[in-house]
């Protein structure tokens, strides 16, 4: 049995799915080709909590981060309860995360640099986390991603979706320039980065 069926849809993903996405998927799709292995993942942030479900569905231990658990009882309703025991959610801030240099085996970060204040810092943050032999899997919508996005906001809270201020050719740059490989994931609304081999 798929144990992505067992999530439980937001909103959001049922209008994706009218819409013919499903970020779900999308999520699980970028997780195995990004060639990640291990027990282990860490995840920032967790946000509604959907990567953070599909994350716990694939790994046997995940701890994912956020600036604020406040949303905490909506992401438990997202992640299935066989697989509850598979993740521990923790406060952070992502321009001074809590773990030592070069520490984290497995570190993705989807959809959220465009939500941050100070994109570079928290890269920064995250590259130096990373260890040597690790992979960071981070990424962020494609032009169909964020027009999908703006949709929803328009639609369900009645505002507008930030794009933020780091393109996805500047962060390619920074990633090429600070690890020895990277591989690039093409998703419907994603264009995800997998790079290991840190310098």
């Amino acid at each position: 049995m798929d144990l992505l069926k067992g999530i439980p849809p937001s909103q959001s993903d049922l209008l994706l799915k009218e819409w013919g996405y499903d970020l779900l998927q999308e999520y699980d799709e970028i997780v195995r080709l990004s060639g990640a292995g291990g027990d282990e993942a860490v995840e920032l942030a967790t946000g509604s909590g959907r990567l953070a479900a599909v994350l716990s569905c694939r790994f046997d231990s995940v701890v994912s981060g956020d600036i604020s658990l406040s949303d905490l009882p909506r992401v438990h309703q997202r992640i299935p309860a066989e697989r509850m025991q598979n993740i521990r959610f923790v406060q952070l801030d992502m321009e001074r995360l809590p773990f030592a240099d070069d520490s984290i085996p497995l570190l993705f970060c989807i959809n959220t640099l465009h939500e941050t204040e100070h994109p570079h810092r928290c890269l920064n943050e995250m590259i130096r986390c990373i260890h040597p032999s690790g992979t960071l899997v981070i990424g962020d919508f494609n032009r169909a991603g964020f027009d999908a996005m703006q949709r929803i906001h328009s639609i369900v809270y009645h505002n507008d979706h930030p794009e933020g201020s780091i393109r996805s050719e500047e962060i390619e740059q920074i990633l090429t320039d600070q690890f020895r490989t990277i591989r690039t994931i093409n998703t419907p609304l994603n264009r995800t980065f997998s790079v290991t081999g840190k310098h």
